[in-house]
């Protein structure tokens, strides 16, 4: 019973005591179900629970706007968030009151104008990857600013709520009476709308757009089939939404899955739960019913113990984590670096070699353009010593995992020194495809490392002069390769442009499809543009990126006649074994794949 006992605390409250981190996100997600339970209740009984989706989609041009003015900014970008939410609340609801139309019809129809709109403001950016990980970004990398904001828009719901309560209510049951009894229906409509927006905008901070609106009507459409009473009603959606926060937070942790999803998958299993259990209305209600009546199910308080013993099942099948033999864990015999994706990390093993214990965030495969932090993440960065990222805003994601993490160590900037290359008015992050700023790379990992462990100085500065030697020898190969290839020939089209560097360096033309993020989508104009350059320029060969969607590009190739020239690596190594599994063979996996489609097209080409 001791071990039993000991099992479930370890698996159920062990993380949120030991990671601060984890207890932040909880918080966070605490004060928004205290106000989600409420506002998500009397959004199902108005019948408005797409509203909030629609309400959710139009934060997106005012936080870009926020964005495009002040960059990462909270106030601004939540000051624009809600303007715009706003503006589309009220424009809706201005429709719905001067015309015939209804009110949900309008609000699809402003969403969808501001999401359009969103979208195009962050297409003008060329697919900003930070904003996109801020809006739809992890519960694990609440910071300070977040966390009061929450705090405050919650605390500040809650007392106009208490204030306005019976008036909204009278609204969302009878709102005719209430416009005969109050000239102030539409002001307490639009102060409804108000705190809706303003909850979305604090649970965008947290979870994402999306993923806020889940945590706003799972818990509402869940609470019904249990309880009738409005203020059972709200109660219950805080204590769902709360508990969800909890199961998906311990979801996330163990199973080391996204956060954001993981809370919202849990308030869905909730619902899913509600749905086939409930006390009203439920499918076990319906079946229970006497043939012929309409009455309640027999029995209602087994379906909620039937939940209840089905949950507790699940977490006591479910694996318990290894107990810890003290809270203290001992010093690493190796300094731990951690690298933000795996190329960095393989050129980190290179020179510090075995006297470092080095892993990545993203691993072999993996996009850090689009990655989606774990828990896993956030333990990994708060126990190293030395913390490794590219810079020029390739890891939009990882100041504030850095933050979550409590991690106060030095960050060492491998690109620190080089001159980016602009495209769409932002630094090429992908340098590492030139072997001169590999050099670099080289340089500052070397004075990091031996910052950090001054007693293997001397193994570094050789492991850092061998491995540029090979990288020149290397080098020196390649040259002669695309030597052998005629200079008419050496153009081609990728579906990522993220070779610039390379085409600088060996004097070859690539053209991306995309712009240099796997977020941004390209336009009508810019296929059409390319499809008329490889026609006029007789470019043969596309070449598709490993991470990327190949649907695009391949038709393309299907429309203008091309052939696929094969996969090159962009952002990311190959799993181990593959060609590609370290900096040196992804060099010469890509320009080799590159010169052998340019060969053999030449070669069929001739008589």
């Amino acid at each position: 019973m001791t071990m039993l006992m000991h099992d479930l605390y370890a698996m159920l409250w062990q993380p949120f005591v030991e990671f601060a981190f984890l207890r932040r996100a909880w918080v966070a997600c605490l004060a928004l179900a205290l106000t989600c339970g409420p506002l998500g209740t009397l959004l199902v009984l108005r019948r408005m629970s797409l509203v909030g989706d629609a309400m959710a989609h139009a934060l997106l041009p005012g936080a870009a706007v926020g964005y495009l003015a002040a960059g990462l900014s909270l106030g601004a970008m939540s000051a624009g968030a809600f303007a715009a939410a706003l503006l589309v609340a009220l424009l809706a609801g201005a429709v719905a009151r001067f015309t015939p139309q209804r009110e949900d019809a309008s609000f699809a129809a402003f969403y969808l104008i501001a999401l359009a709109a969103g979208v195009l403001l962050i297409a003008q950016r060329g697919g900003s990857v930070d904003l996109m990980h801020v809006l739809f970004g992890s519960v694990l990398a609440v910071d300070d600013a977040s966390l009061q904001l929450v705090a405050t828009v919650s605390g500040a719901s809650l007392l106009l709520l208490a204030l306005l309560w019976r008036p909204i209510v009278a609204g969302a049951v009878d709102p005719v009476f209430l416009r005969s009894v109050s000239r102030a229906a539409p002001a307490v409509h639009y102060a409804f709308l108000a705190l809706v927006v303003a909850n979305l905008v604090a649970g965008f901070q947290a979870l994402g757009t999306l993923m806020a609106v889940g945590l706003l009507m799972l818990p509402a459409t869940a609470a019904r089939f249990w309880v009738r009473g409005l203020g059972a009603l709200a109660g219950l959606s805080s204590v769902i939404a709360a508990l969800s926060a909890w199961a998906g937070l311990l979801l996330s942790y163990h199973a080391n899955l996204p956060s954001g999803p993981a809370i919202v998958l849990a308030a869905g299993g909730c619902y899913l739960a509600s749905l086939a259990f409930g006390r009203h209305d439920s499918l076990r209600a319906r079946w229970r019913r006497h043939p012929g009546t309409t009455g309640p199910a027999r029995r209602p308080r087994a379906a909620a113990l039937t939940v209840l013993g089905a949950a507790a099942a699940a977490l006591l099948l479910a694996p318990a984590p290894q107990a810890r033999a003290e809270t203290v864990p001992p010093l690493p015999a190796k300094p731990r670096v951690v690298a933000s994706f795996s190329i960095l990390a393989d050129l980190v093993r290179e020179v510090g070699g075995d006297a470092f214990d080095v892993s990545s965030l993203v691993g072999p495969g993996g996009d850090a353009h689009v990655y989606e932090p774990t828990p896993a993440a956030v333990r990994q960065i708060s126990s190293a010593q030395l913390v490794v990222v590219n810079g020029l805003r390739f890891e939009g994601w990882l100041d504030r995992l850095v933050f979550a993490s409590g991690y106060r160590g030095p960050v060492l900037i491998a690109s620190e020194g080089i001159a980016a290359r602009q495209v769409f008015g932002a630094p090429d992050p992908h340098a590492w495809h030139d072997p001169a700023h590999v050099r670099r790379y080289v340089a500052n990992l070397r004075e990091g490392l031996t910052r950090l462990a001054p007693q293997e100085a001397a193994a570094i500065e050789r492991r850092a002069a061998q491995y540029l030697q090979r990288l020149d020898a290397l080098d020196t190969r390649l040259r002669a390769r695309v030597a052998q290839v005629p200079p008419e020939r050496r153009r081609a089209i990728t579906s990522h442009d993220a070779f610039g560097y390379l085409a600088a360096a060996y004097g070859v033309r690539l053209v991306g499809v995309q712009g240099w993020t796997t977020a941004a989508e390209p336009s009508a104009a810019d296929i059409a543009r390319l499809m008329r350059q490889m026609q006029s320029e007789h470019v043969r060969a596309l070449f598709l990126e490993n991470t990327g969607n190949p649907r695009l590009a391949e038709r393309i190739a299907r429309d203008t006649g091309a052939v696929i020239g094969g996969t090159l690596y962009a952002d990311t190594l190959s799993p181990p074994g593959a060609g590609a599994d370290t900096l040196l063979r992804l060099l010469e996996h890509n320009l080799t794949t590159l010169t052998t489609a340019w060969l053999t097209a030449g070669r069929t080409a001739t008589p």
